[in-house]
């Protein structure tokens, strides 16, 4: 069963944290139904919601093991609800429709070499900047820019037999063909800056991420195994107060993520949401 099939003919099947009371419960049910996401008991294939606090043990890496994935939600609204604009994303993520918010005025890029990631990230800080946000939330910006465009630029494309045409080269790669080229997109709408890498290849999987969530709060550790220094998802992750994937196999991976423009301190340490999805078609 694929996660996108799912959520439109069943509930998703909620795993909530056990801090969570009956009251907030309900609350979070109604938060999520006003964009369309219905949980329910569903059996065990169904796609898992996991409300939680946001802070990641490696519990939860297990529950991105699973299949389908879990959907790891943070509870950080108001009296420990879902906010809404993440409430927003996942119905988003799930039903396929575009992640950025569509009120958002959205900026992109089709990008085939480094230099041209460097100067989109360059382009989403200014944009930060003009929306009077800080320096530092700039740099944080055109940090994660970078990242999910290096990855979609040099990680994702194969070849016809399905190897990696550049991942293993990272470092000698500036630019790559006409045909693996990818697109960035980027937005900034109150307070949050959304960013998204989309390539037509799909290869993305969730190991990465297990492997990220499970060292949370370790010291970093370089992890060469798909081609880079593996460091970049966690800085990533650090980065953001929220995740959404959507893996087309064989098509396109959609990587969005949505960056909080206020204090910078402790980034690493504010509750996390992380949303895979593999979806057919």
């Amino acid at each position: 069963m694929d996660t996108v099939a799912a959520v439109k003919d069943a509930p998703l099947k909620l795993t909530p944290d056990t801090t969570l009371t009956p009251e907030a419960l309900e609350k979070a049910s109604g938060v999520l139904a006003r964009d369309g996401v219905l949980l329910g008991r569903g059996d065990d294939a169904a796609p898992h919601l996991v409300l939680f606090d946001g802070r990641f043990t490696p519990a939860h890496a297990a529950l991105l093991e699973r299949r389908p994935p879990a959907l790891l939600m943070a509870t950080r609204g108001e009296g420990g609800q879902p906010s809404a604009w993440e409430a927003r994303l996942l119905g988003a993520l799930l039903r396929g429709e575009p992640m950025i918010p569509r009120e958002a005025a959205t900026s992109v890029a089709w990008l085939g070499s480094v230099s041209e990631v460097t100067a989109a990230g360059e382009r989403a800080a200014e944009a930060v900047l003009q929306a009077g946000a800080s320096r530092s939330a700039a740099s944080r910006v055109a940090d994660v820019v970078h990242e999910i465009g290096v990855n979609a630029l040099l990680d994702a494309p194969v070849d016809a037999g399905g190897e990696p045409k550049y991942a293993h080269r990272r470092g000698q790669v500036q630019s790559v063909a006409e045909e693996d080229r990818c697109l960035l997109s980027w937005a900034v709408a109150d307070g949050r800056a959304w960013l998204e890498a989309t390539d037509r290849f799909g290869r993305l999987s969730v190991s990465p991420l297990v492997r990220v969530v499970k060292a949370w709060g370790e010291k970093a550790q370089v992890d060469a195994s798909g081609g880079g220094a593996g460091l970049g998802l966690r800085r990533i992750l650090e980065h953001s107060d929220a995740v959404a994937v959507r893996v087309t196999p064989g098509k396109r991976t959609q990587f969005a993520c949505a960056v909080d423009l206020g204090d910078a301190r402790r980034r690493a340490a504010q509750p996390k949401s992380l949303l895979f999805c593999l979806e057919r078609g």
